[in-house]
């Protein structure tokens, strides 16, 4: 079968591979769909999670698909049944750095039985929208993370697939005021399609002003500033979050859920007299049950998030797709 795989810094193939073969704890899964992350842009940059290896390494970890095998052990689940797959669950690291990825036809799911590794996705949500389940599940873990509700305040730092997926799951824990901020004019529309009740290309004196006309505002040694209750960094900008510090009320809180790729210069003795509250969000906690019922009741709302479907022997051009936030946002590849 056609599998891609990264085999060294920047040199990622569409190439052959051998057919998956299914141990009696695991299934094989028919792969519908499969999305497109930041971190596969990263692993084909550096080659790998860990750099290099020496051997290829399959690629593709947002997935859904049909179970087309199950081994002797696998009691739970039933060929033909449609799934989710958590890829880092159990004894797999599907798309990162493991044995397995979903950017192939067929995949191995290890351990099938094992809790919180494959969760049934409804007749009545589409196979294809089933792969934004794990990227919505690592969003929504973040808004679990800021502790969101109905009183927050919320901004969104960038407009990617994450950031686009905490506007989703803000507006479903209740906040009625999400701010977004993003350079991109066609994610900061997305935004909007999404939920997002304002959007921003820059974080000047402008933004700041309009959160405190938003928020309304709270003193610190006598300044006013907005009182904004959370902010959710999904840009990997250290200077946005460095501007955070500086700018936030006291007893905001930040949540980090992207990649930095430079220090930050954080200012903790300002942290510790605004009591702020810094927290980062990696995986997906137990989101996905949430995300799955999100795409279950509000499907067709989620639609924008979803920008381009390609085959898998266009993977190249999907890819370059998924690089340009000028005009993509979630990209999804499709087994042909």
């Amino acid at each position: 079968m056609k599998q891609v795989q990264v085999f060294n810094c920047d040199d990622v193939r569409l190439a052959e591979a051998a057919d998956p073969e299914c141990g009696p704890d695991d299934v094989l899964v028919e792969v519908a769909a499969c999305g497109i992350c930041g971190s596969d842009l990263g692993y084909i940059h550096s080659g790998g999670p860990m750099g290099p290896t020496g051997q290829p390494m399959p690629l593709g970890h947002e997935f859904a698909g049909r179970i087309a095998a199950a081994g002797a052990q696998v009691n739970t689940w039933r060929v033909g049944q449609a799934v989710v797959v958590n890829p880092l669950s159990a004894a797999n690291m599907i798309g990162n750095g493991g044995p397995e990825g979903a950017f192939a036809p067929m995949v191995r799911v290890r351990a099938a039985e094992a809790p919180g590794t494959l969760f049934a996705l409804p007749d009545t949500v589409p196979l294809e929208r089933g792969a934004l389940a794990e990227p919505l599940a690592v969003a929504f873990h973040a808004v679990s993370q800021g502790a969101a509700g109905p009183q927050t305040r919320a901004v969104v730092l960038g407009a990617g697939p994450i950031g686009l997926g905490c506007v989703i799951g803000l507006k479903r824990a209740g906040v009625q005021d999400v701010v977004v901020l993003d350079r991109t004019a066609h994610r900061r529309e997305i935004a909007r399609q999404l939920g997002a009740d304002a959007t921003f290309a820059d974080m000047d004196e402008t933004f700041w002003a309009s959160l405190t006309e938003r928020h309304g505002s709270a003193p610190f040694y006598g300044m006013p500033l907005p009182a904004t209750d959370l902010f959710i960094d999904c840009s990997g900008a250290p200077a946005l979050v460095e501007a955070v510090i500086q700018r936030a009320a006291p007893r905001a809180r930040l949540v980090l859920v992207a990649v930095y790729k430079q220090p930050a210069a954080l200012d903790l003795t300002l942290m510790m007299a605004k009591e702020l509250q810094l927290r980062g969000a990696f995986s997906y906690g137990d989101s996905f049950p949430d995300a799955i019922d999100h795409l279950t009741r509000h499907g067709d709302a989620v639609a924008p998030y979803a920008s381009h479907r390609l085959p898998l022997s266009q993977f190249h051009e999907a890819l370059a797709l998924a690089a340009d936030p000028e005009r993509a946002a979630k990209v999804l590849v499709i087994p042909d």
